[in-house]
């Protein structure tokens, strides 16, 4: 499914295009492309990697298989763009490592880190709420289907806490920026009593320079719950859409829902709050694909550093996490 997506945000983009999809069976990418016009389907890996006209991969894989792609893609001496999340920090520090020697872009694909929003927020936070010192997301979509592989610890070991709380984590990066180590993470999993799956996860995570981060996710809640709000020392900043905003993105498409975020500080009562609205061209995800082919052209390395860094932080996170819920 996610594949689709950004197969389509390719489509949309206006500097990347789709030439060939790989699959470990030739009958899954020939599905894959049969709608998709003048897309090849190839078998395996190497069969892509031959290709001297393909300049960057998408891996969307399984999270087991990631490191093994990504690093035989940057060998090859293409540019990777990778789903999240990934085994462990010391995975991803190989992947990031390799490309920074290979000369090539390591990018993981969260899509609302290129949202305008963002960088909106990271622009203004210091004006309107101070100094951010706390962080509270929650993130949840119904699913309950055992068959998917979010259930298959063999193949996606942190199951709902990788798939979900990886966005908590990220927005920790984003907006929290804490300076100091962690030195508290506290994790309560609740785990599906048939695969052993993590299926819901509340817990926090605090750091040595003041900031604490708080996350709620899964699968439980039987609706879809986006929520973050991110305290500082003058004001609060606020959204109930922060993984895939309401307007634009791929799932909603909801033009008469802007994107932005709330504000408020002071005594300021609901009729107070002020809405912050942050417009955006294209979706999120195209943005990503444009973003990612920008970061590609030749003699721009500006900000590839920043990228890695920020998936590195973001796994450390929630390697901690992880581990607090005593796996």
């Amino acid at each position: 499914m996610i594949a689709g997506v950004i197969a389509d945000a390719i489509a949309k983009s206006k500097n990347a295009r789709l030439i060939a999809v790989s699959s470990r069976r030739i009958e899954n990418a020939e599905g894959f492309v049969a709608k998709r016009e003048g897309v090849a389907a190839m078998q395996g890996i190497d069969a892509l990697l031959s290709r001297p006209d393909v300049e960057a991969i998408y891996i969307a894989t399984p999270t087991v298989a990631k490191e093994e792609i990504a690093l035989a893609a940057i060998a090859a001496g293409k540019h990777v763009l990778v789903e999240k999340p990934f085994i462990n920090h010391a995975s991803l520090l190989r992947m990031t490592t390799a490309a920074a020697g290979k000369g090539v872009v390591f990018m993981d694909a969260t899509h609302f880190v290129h949202h305008p929003r963002t960088a909106a927020i990271q622009g203004a936070g210091v004006e309107r709420i101070g100094s951010p010192r706390s962080l509270h997301t929650a993130f949840y979509f119904p699913f309950s289907d055992r068959a998917n592989i979010r259930f298959d610890m063999k193949q996606e070991p942190m199951t709902a806490l990788g798939d979900m709380a990886w966005y908590s984590m990220r927005a920790v990066v984003e907006y929290l920026r804490p300076e100091g180590r962690i030195t508290k993470a506290v994790t309560v999993p609740e785990r599906d009593p048939e695969t052993n799956a993590i299926v819901r996860a509340s817990g926090l995570i605090a750091f040595e320079s003041g900031e604490v981060a708080t996350f709620d996710v899964g699968y439980t809640a039987d609706t879809v719950l986006m929520d973050l709000q991110l305290l500082g020392t003058k004001g609060v900043i606020s959204m109930d859409d922060f993984v895939l905003d309401w307007e634009n993105s791929w799932a909603f498409k909801k033009p008469d829902s802007r994107a932005g975020y709330f504000h408020r500080s002071g005594m300021a009562s609901r009729q107070d709050v002020t809405f912050v609205p942050t417009p955006a061209e294209t979706a999120q995800e195209v943005a990503m694909v444009e973003d990612f082919a920008e970061l590609t052209a030749p003699g721009n390395t500006t900000g590839r550093a920043g990228y890695a860094d920020a998936s590195l932080k973001t796994q450390e996170y929630l390697d901690a996490i992880w581990a607090a819920a005593g796996s």
